[in-house]
């Protein structure tokens, strides 16, 4: 995923609008350089945007672990170096970014491998429920981590939730338009959110592309993965609601053919440190 310059220098001017003023009063005039670390095994996230954060600030940078490897604990992940002032410049900017999409990336391919241990068909894939005004950075977190995207907006897939189906007479004039929605858009599939087995039946006889499954319990799931087995294979089922890392496994194990989830975003912040010396 590219990130533009004027992106990152966006970024930068969040946090230094004018110059820094707590280093200005010091009047240091050495170089310093700063090791970041991680404290836990993590999935490293952003590690190429991170160095060129520093780069912009006139750091020099050497990455120890690429995007989408692991790093054990304790291992310094990356190094900045260059003026005392520069260095600080980059120092909270470049830590703070990979908190937050190292756990991303973390949470997600611990959910991913556990989906998979018992499914392997199985994806994780992340909702549009990233955080405001960051949702390019999440998506790169969540992609580092080997997860999928669900929905990246709503110009790029259908998806019929309640609330628009409430918009007809009854849930069977909803289907009637099926056939119509599919010759509007012939190059996209057609997803229907769905609540119940019996909704989900009706769903397959309308033969819609997706059915997602919301809230279902684990018995629940199983009979609609079974039923779509036994009606129309070609149906693509995913689940949703309430899935993370406790319970993914279990969701997996029914055989749906994805799972989608928001829990990647609600993980707080990797256990990095930085250690920083003065030369």
């Amino acid at each position: 995923m590219f990130f533009s310059d004027s992106e990152i220098l966006s970024y930068i001017n969040e946090d230094i609008p004018y110059f820094d003023l707590t280093t200005s009063l010091q009047n240091i005039g050495k170089n310093a350089i700063l090791e970041i670390k991680t404290r836990d095994d993590i999935v490293v996230s952003c590690i190429d945007i991170s160095s060129r954060i520093a780069n912009l600030l006139g750091c020099e940078t050497t990455i120890y672990y690429n995007n989408q490897s692991l790093a054990k604990s304790q291992s310094v992940i990356l190094k900045i170096m260059g003026s005392y002032n520069d260095v600080h410049k980059a120092w909270k900017l470049c830590q703070i970014l990979l908190e937050y999409t190292c756990k991303i990336s973390t949470y997600t391919n611990l959910m991913l491998n556990s989906a998979k241990s018992v499914n392997k068909k199985c994806e994780i894939l992340a909702t549009r429920k990233s955080f405001p005004f960051a949702k390019k950075i999440c998506i790169k977190a969540v992609l580092d981590g080997g997860g999928g995207i669900h929905r990246l907006n709503l110009s790029d897939s259908v998806l019929f939730f309640e609330n628009h189906i409430k918009a007809y007479k009854n849930f069977d004039e909803f289907l009637t338009q099926i056939p119509i929605f599919k010759a509007k858009m012939p190059e996209k599939k057609i997803s229907v959110e769905c609540e119940d087995l019996k909704t989900l039946n009706k769903l397959l006889d309308a033969n819609v592309d997706i059915v997602q499954c919301d809230k279902f319990d684990i018995s629940m799931l199983q009979e609609a993965v079974n039923l779509i087995n036994q009606k129309n294979p070609t149906i693509t089922i995913v689940a949703s609601g309430g899935i993370n890392l406790k319970n993914v496994k279990e969701y997996a194990n029914t055989g749906v053919d994805a799972i989608v989830t928001s829990a990647m975003y609600a993980q707080g912040m990797a256990n990095l440190t930085s250690t920083l010396k003065v030369i």
